[in-house]
């Protein structure tokens, strides 16, 4: 895991003593009135993109965790040295000297930055568009502001308890784990939003949001389909070209599906030397279609590729319950096969790991469904027939029916009934997570569920226009932390070719027409990569999650302490949260290899393979 964590004090006092808490292996500075300071935990590496520079003359500082794609365009932007590419700290300091809080429209890649000016006691910082990077931070308008990589770090600086409250542990039973997005569970540390900058001075504080996709209208015709279709394909090679510039060894989480398939032909493309497939496959199904996308995809590309399968998990599957009992966060370890592939990767020499991460809002937002049917397109309902035609488990037709009717009422009355909806919801989900009716009470879990649906929801679409909020949901910003931060500890990095900002603004223009068609989701994207993939990968529509089934070997030997143990009556780590009944009978159901009971219980199974090498992390209540 590697970080920075530091503090300014805007009303001109010392930092504390010592400049913060100790880390491993860390470095640090302190302005010489000592107003000042931050440090860095972690193995530096070569052009690194963490830490920070000063410049004696202006009184600025830099701090950043970032990494820049196409620095070279840059350095020539800024007619620095060449040389200087390889060195992004001291480019984002010569960036943010010419163009202040301008130089986040020239840059491309993903940070965290802030910049503090010691003359004027003003401190400024930014998030990537879609946040590959974290930011933290608390705010004393009568002090200053601490800053960090992770909210334990910003905690431990200002003596704070780092620990996990109790109650927070519980959001993730629920499915609710999106809140610690948006509220840190540590109580008095802010994370700043992905596409939102800060601006401090004494005594002021200000969040904004500085970027909204489609703001480059591409200027292509909407029934340019050749048009449409080379856009895409060369903006998905441009994202995973830059992100290989720089000669990393790579891996690419590969599931079988259409977008990470994508990512690592073009992976392969460029940097066919550097990079390694990791994937999961089942050779105990000779029907699995993940097994045959996997094979038939590794086959055409010649990637090698580090396999785990379910009809011989046992080592991997001892490896993974080791690997998730170091996370920092219980919930980094579903679907634990990825904690144990990142693993594998960082012991494999793997720099940094590509994935699929977010084909499916980049093409298939929230609203097209809606969208459609409010244009009136006649084949919405036959693409929905189509594709459910070819998926595993139909469900686009139902839903097209009930936009036919949803669609036609006003906004005001869709509010009301899906916040009846979301209130009628809280009860059954609460029940599902096998929680007792003495935590929900003591912990007030209805509440925090109902903040949790009410958090969920969107504005009201524009009629027409381009999609501005898909990549801004709770939902998904969460995800994409979560993969960081998990990836992070393994110490490596993640890199997202399709949150490329370029490829998200050349997307948001798409016509809805070439987003479903012919019964495919994402089918411009299908098209263009048609040349790269094997037929029956790029039109495939079975996709098949096999996480869970992983996960129902990797926790098994736990779920059966746990029933031994209530059967003795002295209970697991989570004896006093669980419905004893409700826990025991869905532990029957998974035992008898129904997934039901896998689904219901895993997070939970989770949680207490967790505790019992984690316990020390929470603040339990009294």
């Amino acid at each position: 895991m590697r970080g920075v964590v530091g503090e300014f004090r805007l009303d001109g006092g010392q930092t504390a003593a010592g400049g913060g808490p100790s880390f491993t292996g860390d470095d640090g500075w302190r302005s010489p009135e000592g107003a000042l300071a931050v440090r860095r935990w972690g193995a530096p590496v070569a052009g690194d993109g963490l830490g920070w520079r000063q410049d004696p003359a202006t009184g600025l500082l830099l701090v950043a965790d970032a990494a820049l794609y196409d620095a070279d365009r840059l350095c020539r932007a800024l007619e620095a040295p060449a040389d200087e590419a390889r060195a992004p700290l001291s480019l984002l300091l010569r960036a943010w000297q010419r163009w202040g809080e301008g130089l986040l429209e020239h840059l491309d890649g993903d940070f965290a930055l802030l910049v503090c000016d010691g003359h004027r006691r003003q401190v400024f910082a930014a998030v990537d568009p879609v946040g590959m990077r974290s930011l933290f931070y608390r705010f004393d308008p009568a002090r200053g502001i601490v800053f960090g990589s992770t909210p334990e770090a910003v905690a431990e600086w200002c003596g704070l308890d780092a620990r996990i409250p109790e109650h927070r542990l519980l959001e993730p039973l629920f499915g609710a784990e999106q809140l610690a997005h948006r509220e840190p569970e540590i109580a008095g540390v802010d994370r700043l939003p992905a596409a939102h900058m800060l601006t401090a001075g004494p005594g002021r504080l200000q969040v904004r949001r500085w970027w909204r996709p489609g703001q480059r209208n591409p200027g292509l015709a909407a029934d340019d389909l050749d048009g449409w279709t080379e856009g895409v394909r060369w903006h998905l090679a441009e994202a995973v070209r830059k992100r290989l510039a720089d000669g990393v060894q790579a891996g690419v989480q590969f599931s079988g599906g259409l977008d990470s398939a994508a990512v690592l032909a073009l992976a392969q493309r460029h940097a066919s030397a550097r990079v390694r497939a990791f994937s999961l496959v089942d050779h105990g199904r000779p029907d699995c279609p993940e097994t045959r996308a996997i094979e038939a995809t590794l086959a055409f590309t010649g990637v090698p590729a580090q396999v785990v399968d379910l009809a011989d998990p046992q080592a991997s599957i001892a490896q993974a319950r080791a690997a998730t009992a170091l996370l920092p966060r219980f919930i980094y370890g579903r679907n634990g096969f990825l904690p144990l592939f990142e693993r594998q990767a960082a012991t494999a020499g793997v720099q940094v790991m590509m994935n699929g991460l977010d084909g499916d809002l980049l093409f298939f937002y929230e609203d097209l469904l809606e969208r459609q049917v409010r244009a009136g397109r006649g084949e919405a309902l036959r693409n929905a027939r189509l594709q459910d035609a070819l998926s595993i488990e139909p469900w686009m037709e139902a839903e097209v029916r009930r936009l036919r009717v949803s669609s036609r009422l006003p906004w005001w009355l869709r509010e009301r009934i899906r916040d009846l909806r979301a209130h009628l919801e809280v009860a059954p989900r609460l029940h599902a997570a096998c929680l007792n009716q003495q935590t929900i009470a003591r912990f007030e879990l209805r509440a925090r569920m109902r903040d949790y649906l009410a958090s969920l929801r969107r504005p009201r679409p524009p009629a027409s226009g381009v999609p501005t909020e898909s990549f801004m949901g709770l939902i998904t910003q969460e995800g994409i932390a979560r993969f960081q931060q998990r990836m992070r500890h393994a110490g490596i990095e993640m890199r997202c070719p399709l949150l490329d900002r370029a490829l998200i603004e050349f997307a948001a223009w798409l016509p809805l027409e070439f987003r479903l068609r012919e019964g495919h989701l994402k089918w411009i994207m299908r098209r263009a990569v048609a040349p790269l993939l094997p037929a029956e990968v790029v039109w495939r529509g079975d996709k098949l999650h096999l996480g869970s089934h992983f996960d129902r070997l990797m926790l098994q030997p736990v779920l059966e302490g746990m029933v031994r143990s209530f059967e003795r009556g002295s209970g697991p780590a989570v004896a006093s949260w669980v419905d004893r009944p409700r826990f025991l009978h869905m532990a029957r159901r998974w035992q008898a290899g129904h997934l039901d009971g896998v689904w219901q219980l895993r997070v939970l199974v989770l949680l207490e393979h967790w505790l019992q090498h984690n316990a020390d992390k929470v603040a339990w209540a009294h």
